[in-house]
């Protein structure tokens, strides 16, 4: 499943990043997003375009492009 369908609060782990974009999987690794760390869904907009998660100890905003392209496991 991607980040983005993780339900609200509930925590995984980040199987692998799925991003074809070198700009976007740079971006999330910058940010602390890589494969293991452990993730949390804070919330999202209502139009589900933005997602707040929490990375170790680091909370961050992604785009939906950003959260389709990291796949979790619960």
């Amino acid at each position: 499943m991607s980040l983005s369908e993780l339900p609200l609060k509930k925590r995984a782990r980040i199987r692998r990043i799925r991003a074809k974009n070198e700009a976007i999987r740079s971006r999330l690794h910058a940010l602390g997003v890589v494969k293991g760390e452990r993730v949390r869904l804070l919330n999202h907009t209502l139009a589900n375009q933005t997602f707040e998660i929490e990375a170790g100890d680091t909370r961050l905003a992604l785009r939906k492009e950003e959260a389709d392209s990291v796949e979790v496991e619960a």
